[in-house]
């Protein structure tokens, strides 16, 4: 049987032909962005491991998106975190406290998602790009750190499940 398309978008980001569900690998990543909240944890491990520039400035994003505008003094400084890393290692794609949006919204409509991608993102939420036909996951704040350094991710390849409907669907 032929590969799912995830496991074809899979497959091209380790430069493999096959990909199996249930396999780890280790993947390039198109994309991998952050928010105010998640980001300021992976630049703490980012700093704490040594790491003195990013793997590529322009396929890190940073947005703060989820206390924007600031609603405290704490919340300011996360996004002073963010504004000072992002001024620091040159990030291209650094969106300022209300000049962009729902990150998951955002992105796409700014293009940095597209059909083939692989996507990660420091939120829950992220799983949601993958209705534009890319591979888009979640990670911890630690995979983000990981993966802003070497531009890379560790991920387990997905089982995939078959519905079959029998029957008539009703109008909709």
């Amino acid at each position: 049987m032929g590969m799912t398309i995830t496991e074809k978008i899979l497959a091209a980001h380790c430069q493999r032909e096959k990909v199996e569900p249930g396999e780890f690998i280790q993947a390039d990543v198109d994309i991998l962005y952050g928010n105010d909240v998640t980001a300021p944890l992976a630049i703490e491990k980012f700093r704490e491991w040594g790491a003195d520039k990013v793997f590529d400035r322009e396929r890190i994003v940073l947005i703060p998106d989820h206390f924007a505008p600031n609603k405290d003094i704490k919340a300011a400084e996360q996004c002073k975190v963010l504004r000072e890393f992002a001024r620091q290692h040159k990030i291209k794609n650094y969106f300022e406290v209300g000049r962009a949006g729902i990150e998951h919204a955002f992105l796409p409509e700014q293009g940095f998602v597209l059909p083939g991608d692989l996507i990660i993102g420091a939120d829950s939420h992220t799983c949601t790009l993958g209705a534009l036909d890319a591979f888009a996951s979640g990670v911890g704040s630690t995979d983000l750190a990981a993966a802003m350094i070497t531009g890379k991710v560790w991920l387990k390849v997905p089982s995939t499940q078959k519905f079959i409907y029998r029957g008539r669907l009703g109008p909709w």
